[in-house]
């Protein structure tokens, strides 16, 4: 494998973003998401988006910024002002329409797959992250509250394919949006033949119902509180009763007051790990959590649902399968720690927006990055690390911004001290500069 090679993938995915970008209908798209009512007077919606892209991989990102950048790519004026009355609540719809549309399906992804995974279309991730916010955005994006209080908290809903890298959605909410509300969004992307992988917070019966409704498969860890009826007799069925009378479980079982249809999969974890899950369970604030002696047995089993039939799937494999779950934990790991995924500007909720969902399209770059390498590295059997390729990113994104702004690092840096560098013109305060001039002049 020499270095050029894998050089010339990132060059290759760059330019491609660049031309999709070209080459998008964004007019239309951002009528669709009600960031355009009109036709542009000035700076040509294309431009704006090609800008918003390139600027997605700065860490920290301003009006002033963000304007000027947009400038340079129309090779217009444009003013932060101008820019500021732009942004509504209809930048985050604009934005997430903009990442789906950019980064889909990699054309090889399909044609490597194999083994297990083969018999489904896509192999779904979906998963949230959340940030803590100023308070005063606690109206918009509301978090937790006290009896004094409330708290401000950014809930961010991601859903991708996890063989392709192709995201399929994104959202933001406030954090009282949980999980169990979000479930049905897989509803919106999902087709017959996908696999959906999703932790416990999204345990909803109704939403299973509809996955299996379209055709569409499901992995998910078992909710210990839900009712389980016996499939042939719909009597009550005592899953520690039948774990301690034969030592696993493997059988199709009825959920819930639906009586959802599923195969309920039980298979003993290392006494270490049970041990774990018990001290930390007795350990609980939560005075009404405590755990029963049959929560505590059933800690040392890991439970999953699937409709994923036997004859594709022994239980080893879902527990197997369920695993690749941990994967959507590492995309948000390198988000956050390498791709400045907390730094957000929160001046206001519309300009929080614009901050979030212009880092998410770097993150996405990246994580597309990611895999169109892995495709190459994969057939030598080198393997791409997500954090170690995210952080080289992040040192060196002023190339990438560079590349798709097509002007050389130099120019940009130029452009950059020429805008940036100086203070701004202020009537309400005096900076160190002048206060330092008054002294000496007296």
């Amino acid at each position: 494998m020499h270095l050029k090679n894998i050089h010339q993938v990132l060059r290759d995915e760059f330019q491609n973003i660049r031309h999709q970008v070209q080459n998008l209908d964004a007019e239309a798209l951002a009528r669709n998401a009600g960031f355009l009512r009109r036709r542009p007077r000035k700076i040509p919606i294309v431009d704006l988006l090609l800008a918003l892209v390139a600027l997605a991989s700065e860490s920290f990102l301003t009006l002033e910024r963000v304007a000027s950048v947009i400038a340079l790519a129309s090779q217009l004026s444009y003013s932060k002002q101008a820019l500021h009355k732009r942004l509504t609540a209809a930048t985050e719809r604009f934005l997430a329409q903009t990442a789906t549309a950019l980064f889909g399906q990699l054309p090889e992804a399909r044609s490597r797959l194999r083994g297990l995974l083969d018999p489904f279309g896509r192999v779904l991730l979906h998963d949230s992250t959340v940030e803590t916010l100023p308070e005063h955005l606690a109206k918009i994006f509301p978090g937790s509250r006290n009896q004094r209080k409330g708290f401000a908290a950014l809930k961010i809903q991601f859903i991708t394919d996890l063989l392709s890298a192709q995201v399929l959605q994104v959202s933001l909410s406030g954090f009282t949006r949980n999980d169990q509300a979000a479930a049905p969004d897989i509803l919106e992307v999902a087709q017959p033949g996908d696999l959906i992988i999703r932790d416990l917070g999204y345990f909803v019966l109704r939403a299973f119902q509809w996955i299996a409704e379209i055709g569409a498969f499901f992995v998910s860890r078992f909710r210990a509180d839900v009712t389980l009826y016996d499939a042939r007799t719909e009597q009550p069925l005592n899953l520690a009763a039948e774990l301690r009378r034969h030592g696993g479980f493997d059988q199709k079982v009825l959920l819930g007051p639906l009586k959802l249809p599923v195969r309920l999969v039980a298979l003993r974890v290392p006494e270490a790990v049970a041990n774990e899950r018990r001290r930390k369970a007795k350990q609980s604030r939560d005075q009404r959590s405590r755990p029963s002696s049959k929560r505590l047995f059933l800690l040392g089993w890991n439970l999953l649902i699937t409709n994923v039939p036997k004859s594709v799937w022994p239980a080893r494999v879902v527990a197997a399968i369920y695993r690749l779950r941990w994967r959507i934990e590492m995309i948000f790991k390198a988000w956050k720690s390498h791709l400045g995924l907390r730094q957000f500007h929160c001046h206001s909720a519309n300009v929080l927006r614009l901050s979030v969902m212009t880092k998410l399209l770097f993150c996405a770059l990246v994580y597309r990055c990611c895999q169109a390498l892995e495709l190459l590295c994969g057939r030598l059997d080198r393997h791409i690390s997500l954090q170690r390729l995210a952080r080289i990113m992040a040192a060196y994104a002023c190339v990438v911004e560079a590349f798709l702004l097509e002007i050389t690092p130099e120019k940009l840096w130029e452009d950059s001290l020429a805008h940036h560098a100086f203070y701004e013109q202020r009537y309400d305060r005096k900076n160190f500069c002048k206060l330092l001039a008054e002294v000496y002049s007296k």
